[in-house]
């Protein structure tokens, strides 16, 4: 009881020495109250959310179930591209870039960072 009583003492105290400010916030609260109440009475009425649905039919199988008939693979699907042991000049010109200094040293720098991760503070 001992809390309850000082809350209270210290409320009293408060509102004694703020009274223009109390009684501003008291009618800001009063001003909300009022402004809630009313955009929720011109919120008409609540719409039905959940409608009753149709009368449902439970399944039921007209035929026995039968297997995906298997066809065979035809020849024109590869299950992969045959790799040629060697680029053409035409591929080696659309494909590959020469790597710059720049480049190198910042795969360099990127390596060496991954390491020291790696590595950490091992001996």
């Amino acid at each position: 009881m001992e809390f309850l009583d000082n809350v209270k003492e210290n409320v009293r105290a408060f509102v004694e020495e703020n009274t223009k400010l109390t009684v501003a916030i008291t009618c800001t609260l009063l001003a909300l109250l009022l402004g809630a109440l009313i955009a929720y009475g011109m919120s008409g009425p609540e719409k039905e959310i959940f409608r009753e649905l149709p009368d449902t039919v439970p399944y039921s199988a007209v035929d026995d179930f039968f297997p995906p008939q298997k066809n065979p693979l035809t020849e024109k699907y590869y299950f992969q591209r045959e790799q040629e042991s060697q680029w053409s000049d035409e591929e080696f010109d659309k494909w590959f870039t020469t790597p710059t200094e720049k480049t190198v040293d910042q795969l360099g720098k990127s390596n060496n960072r991954l390491i020291d991760e790696l590595i950490g503070a091992a001996p």
